[in-house]
Order: C-alpha cells, then sequence, then structure tokens
C-alpha cells in the first residue's frame, strides 16, 4: 500500500490568504487553523489552542526553532504563551504552559496569519522568526505536515533520532549541557519553581535533552527522570565550541572522581 501523502506545510500557510477579512464571530483562532489544514487536505478538530500546542510534534521558541531546524517553515503554527499557571484552569497539570491565542507563520506579507479578537478579523500578524514581547513567542511543527525533506528528517526521523546521551534514547536529538559556574551541580526539579521537590542534582557537564523551552525554565530528561531546570544553567550543545564542551566535561570528570575519593 502507498503511502498516504502529508500535505505540503506551504500550502497550509498559502490558504490563509483566502480566509483575510473573515468576520471574527465566524472564525476565530483555532476555527481559522481547522479551516485552513482543511483547505490543505486534512481534517482536524480539537478543543482551544492549548489543545493545539499541546498535540505539537516539536515546540520551542521561535530562536529555538531557527537553531535545531534552520528556519521558522512556512507552515509552523506559532503561539502565545505565558508560563502563569493559567493552563491548570484549563485541565492541564503538565507544566507546559498556557497558550491563549495560536496563528500560522505564512513567510509571506506580514510574516503570520491568525484570526483577531481585537480587529475583529483574520488579518496578517508581524512575524519575522524572532519572539514578540507580549505576541508570538513559541512555535510549534506537526508531523502530520510535510514541512521539506529537510526539516521532516530532523522532526520525524533520520540518523538524530537513535542519538544516545548519558543512556537514554533522545527523540529529538535537541541537547543541552548542563553549566552552573558558581556551584558543582544544579537541581533537576517537578516542577518550574525553585521551592519544587528536588529529583536529582546534576553535575555541570551533564547532557540533557530538552523537552520543553521557556524563559526562565526549561523541560528536561536525563536518563528516566524527567523535571524543569533552571534555563540560565543549561546551554544547547549548537552554541557551544568545542573548547568549552571539552572544559565541562572535564570538570565533571574531576567532580565524579572526587565524589568517588569520599566514598
Amino acid at each position: 500500500m502507498a503511502e498516504e501523502k502529508k500535505p505540503l506545510a506551504a500550502a497550509f500557510a498559502a490558504a490563509g490568504e483566502g480566509f483575510l477579512g473573515t468576520p471574527y464571530s465566524r472564525m476565530d483562532c483555532q476555527a481559522l487553523c481547522e479551516a485552513m489544514l482543511r483547505e490543505a487536505g486534512l481534517r482536524v478538530n480539537l478543543r482551544g489552542s492549548n489543545a493545539w500546542w499541546r498535540r505539537m510534534t516539536w515546540r520551542g521558541t521561535p530562536e529555538a526553532c531557527v537553531r535545531r531546524f534552520g528556519r521558522v517553515p512556512p507552515g509552523a503554527f506559532l503561539f502565545i504563551l505565558a508560563e502563569d499557571g493559567g493552563e491548570v484552569a484549563r485541565g492541564y497539570h503538565d507544566g507546559l504552559g498556557n497558550a491563549s491565542h495560536m496563528g500560522v507563520a505564512t513567510g509571506r506579507g506580514k510574516g503570520a496569519v491568525h484570526a483577531s479578537e481585537k480587529l475583529g478579523r483574520v488579518a496578517e500578524s508581524a512575524f519575522t522568526g524572532r519572539s514578540i514581547p507580549g505576541g508570538w513567542n513559541r512555535v510549534g511543527l506537526w508531523d502530520a505536515l510535510d514541512y521539506g525533506e529537510d526539516i521532516d528528517r530532523l522532526l520525524t526521523g533520520g540518523t538524530d533520532r537513535k542519538k544516545e546521551v548519558n543512556g537514554l534514547k533522545s527523540e529529538t536529538a535537541e541537547l543541552a549541557m548542563v553549566v552552573c559556574p558558581d556551584g558543582e551541580t544544579v537541581r533537576l526539579r517537578a516542577a518550574p519553581d525553585t521551592k519544587a521537590a528536588v529529583l536529582r542534582r546534576l553535575p555541570r557537564g551533564t547532557q540533557v535533552e530538552i523537552l520543553g523551552v521557556g524563559d526562565r525554565w526549561h523541560r528536561v530528561r536525563w536518563r528516566e527522570d524527567e523535571g524543569w531546570m533552571m534555563s540560565s544553567f543549561l546551554t544547547p550543545l549548537g552554541l557551544m565550541t568545542t573548547e568549552e564542551r571539552v572544559e565541562a566535561l572535564e570538570k565533571r570528570v574531576e567532580a565524579l572522581e572526587a565524589k568517588e575519593g569520599r566514598g
């Protein structure tokens, strides 16, 4: 049986032009995205932008998307996300934040399209591939869409998918190293809160998998443990020089050797 073709993300993004000017009373942000997907050949029915945010195969900031995939492609979902606990009132207790609004990156015109309650219609929105204070600050990519071979390989498979670090299999291969210039270990917590329970203390030089990113906290995995770590103590491997990686690993070895000596 032939593999079913995925809708082109570029066609999905272009579909937004046909809805420009539609009254908000007829089409809110979620309905717009659903209508655009139908035009591209995919039927989806989700409840609210928070459900869409959690449906994404990959989630992160626009800057993280560029680092990971080389660009924010047309057809990427855009979100306005707050890490204020507001998702709990909507039935979510996963710490992934409260997505209050969504749209689609088009790569044309102003860069995005959304259904604006303030304007009262479907309209273009400014987006240049960077986080906007008070505006688009998260990107979601979904493997139900075809973003092109280069992105799809990283998003859903390819050689990076099987990469192992510290005994764990990375699904996204987006890795970071623990850095702590003022201490030997960094706390991995059960929630994005300095008062939350400490799951582990990871020494500098430890490599972790990034599961979600925020302004102050990143959700990470190390071996079988998933938790939260302050973003200031994490540096994506792709942003580190070889010398910095070597130095961090040497510090980790020193810390482990010292620990064994005390044992």
